[in-house]
């Protein structure tokens, strides 16, 4: 099983998801315990850009770098997920892409950059965009091209809800010139403006603006090579942002988010969605992530109670007496279990949690179903018990007339 420590290749260079492998990683770095205090930073940008290099000083990662003696090549292929060493609340999962504009890809095999770049932004709290500070104004170079058509694509794939889950972008302009950082900013802001309006969306969304799904955030980086004390530098105060409690935190609390439990699911489907390139949405995921869990932890809850030594204790005597507060003993273990659902499926979609709710509700009526009408058995024997036995008493002790005898038993059982 990964350690913490280790990197995990979840999306192989040839598309294949690692289900397995993240499973167990998402295990072995807590994150299926973490609730939702957890975050996800992922990085995109052009191959051989330092992606990995920034990513491993921010967050005490060890993806693999390039090694410039050995010439520029691709040195990440395929999708990484590595814990954050460097980051202890929220518990951050950071992952590393393969960098976009490869050589060794070509200029015709560039769905995977495209794919890779949809699935870091679909499910990254927050985004880093590496990009080169003198590329900025270009429009290759920047990167643009890509970025459109990850923007236009989330909308249809995913149509996120406008001003809810705003996914933080991060622009990272890296070996800063003499340009001023205010001046780069308010070109890429223009561009950014341009990108938004150029793009095919929905007609839904056409009255929102680039800003209504996302918050962006910049950073700017000395040369790690020239510079590297400098960069490094840079690189603490950076890091500051990623923390709840920073300076300019990037951390914010989503009403949103997936517990961690389902994190690897949830990975696993989203991927699906994209490689299929099904035109599902964002809240088709979430209802997908949500009708397995829910109908998890449905079972989870039934399991528990029928293993829960007070429902045996219950059931057991229930078959075989009539049991003095039956009603509230029943009613206590099935709100218990009520209960549990709840909290556990309290962070998913809402129209599948109540759904499933009303389905476990069904359940827990048909289980106490049987034991009610056990007790209302033994309640007839016992009633008709003391109705033979008073009545015969009189009749024998002549006391009352039949008739009158009757009449009083009746009168005392229907009151």
């Amino acid at each position: 099983m990964p350690t913490e420590q280790q990197v995990l290749q979840v999306v192989s260079g040839d598309g294949e998801f690692n289900e397995s492998g993240v499973r167990q990683f998402v295990s072995a770095a807590h994150i299926d315990t973490a609730g939702v205090d957890y975050q996800t930073i992922a990085i995109t940008g052009p191959q051989s850009s330092g992606k990995s290099t920034l990513m491993n000083a921010l967050f005490g990662t060890t993806f693999t770098e390039m090694d410039a003696l050995k010439g520029r090549n691709q040195t990440t292929r395929g999708i990484w997920f590595a814990k954050s060493t460097k980051i202890s609340e929220p518990v951050t999962m950071v992952m590393d892409l393969e960098g976009s504009d490869g050589r060794e890809r070509g200029e015709d095999d560039t769905s995977f950059e495209r794919q890779s770049s949809l699935f870091a932004l679909a499910v990254a709290d927050i985004l880093l965009v590496n990009m080169w500070a003198k590329d900025i104004g270009r429009e290759a170079g920047s990167g643009k091209p890509l970025l459109k058509t990850i923007f236009q694509v989330n909308l249809k794939l995913f149509t996120p809800a406008p001003n809810r889950r705003k996914t933080v972008l991060l622009f990272v302009f890296r070996d800063m010139t003499k340009t001023p950082l205010q001046q780069l900013k308010a070109t890429w802001e223009e561009d950014l403006q341009r990108m938004w309006a150029s793009i095919t969306k929905p007609p839904h969304y056409d009255a929102y603006s680039f800003y209504d799904f996302f918050e962006v955030q910049y950073a700017a980086l000395h040369n790690f090579e020239d510079r590297e004390e400098d960069f490094r530098a840079d690189v603490v105060t950076l890091r500051r942002r990623f923390t709840s409690d920073g300076e300019d935190s990037l951390v914010h609390v989503s009403q949103d988010a997936l517990p961690g439990d389902a994190f690897a699911l949830s990975l696993n489907k989203v991927w699906e969605v994209i490689k299929s390139q099904k035109d599902l949405n964002l809240p088709a995921h979430k209802v997908m992530v949500a009708n397995i869990r829910c109908g998890e932890i449905l079972n989870d809850q039934l399991r528990a109670l029928q293993e829960d030594q007070a429902w045996t204790t219950l059931v057991q005597n229930a078959q075989q007496q009539l049991i003095p507060n039956f009603g509230n003993q029943a009613s206590d273990l099935l709100e218990s279990c009520l209960t549990g659902y709840e909290q556990e499926a309290r962070y998913f979609e809402a129209g599948v949690r109540q759904s499933k709710q009303q389905e476990l509700q069904g359940k827990l009526a048909s289980m106490i179903r049987e034991l009610f009408q056990q007790q209302l058995a033994h309640l007839h024997q016992k009633l008709m018990q003391a109705f033979k036995g008073d009545l015969g008493g009189s009749i024998v002790d002549k006391t009352q007339p039949f008739a009158q005898a009757s009449e009083k038993q009746v009168t005392v059982l229907s009151g």
